[in-house]
């Protein structure tokens, strides 16, 4: 891991995964240093060995900013793993106390931090959500939205969450609601995104919701996969039964 020229990381840190983002991350940096200034936050950038040098380019920009944290892992081992690994580098800082997790492709809007920011003075994590009023999506086809409003709803009813949104990694943590998800989940591909929420919400620590602009990226690939979907949904079906059994049990011991 490189640390450049930072000694101490700022009030706000953020977690960006990346894998094969070369044409985004400057962008990106580009857009989070006009929207918030580049003092002001530190941006934790975890590369899973982008065979287009995403890594590399990261190291040059923070070579001049001297804001950023590069962190090459030896492969790609999954979304949940590389944001949890992000969020354990920001806790090591004891000047961080609020940390933004989003994706590189600019489909999150660096606009949008500010508000996400400020919705967090009083709760423990903020949810990014494409599915409150204020909320939308650009660039989507009606099948993609149908199946992302389904899987929410899904996770919405199933695991009593009282949420609009899940399935987006755009949100605000503080210390404390960080350090429970850091160690309480311990799954590494997109299921993390669900597995956060509750661990959060189990500890009753506060969430809320606040409103975002999700855009379609323009530049690079996707990178999820029939798998991963699959993945996603049986664990939330796994979880849902292992916590309906467990409310069960609660109800007879109670008796």
């Amino acid at each position: 891991m490189s640390t450049g020229k930072i000694k101490l990381a700022s009030s706000v840190c953020i977690v960006v995964p990346t894998y094969n983002e070369a044409e985004n991350v400057p962008r990106l940096v580009k857009s989070l240093d006009e929207e918030l200034g580049e003092e002001k936050f530190t941006l934790i950038l975890i590369d899973d060995s982008s065979p287009d040098g995403t890594a590399d380019i990261a190291e040059d920009l923070e070579i001049r900013n001297g804001n950023i944290i590069v962190n090459r892992r030896p492969g790609k081992l999954g979304i949940g793993s590389a944001i949890r690994d992000g969020i354990k580098i920001a806790l090591s800082f004891p000047s961080c106390k609020r940390i933004v997790t989003m994706d590189a492709d600019l489909s999150h809007d660096p606009k949008d931090i500010q508000r996400l920011l400020e919705d967090s003075k009083e709760v423990d994590l903020v949810q990014g959500s494409r599915y409150i009023k204020g909320g939308r999506i650009v660039g989507w086809s009606l099948k993609r939205k149908i199946t992302s409003n389904i899987a929410n709803l899904l996770c919405r009813i199933l695991l009593r969450t009282h949420l609009h949104e899940h399935t987006t990694y755009f949100r605000v943590y503080s210390r404390e609601a960080a350090k429970i998800a850091v160690e309480n989940v311990h799954c590494d591909r997109y299921e993390w995104a669900i597995g956060s929420i509750l661990a959060v919400k189990d500890h009753g620590l506060r969430v809320t919701e606040s409103p975002i602009t999700f855009v379609e990226r323009t530049r690079g690939k996707s990178k999820l996969k029939t798998s991963d979907i699959l993945g996603w949904f049986s664990y939330l079906m796994k979880t849902f039964v292992s916590r309906s059994l467990n409310r069960v049990k609660g109800g007879m011991n109670a008796r």
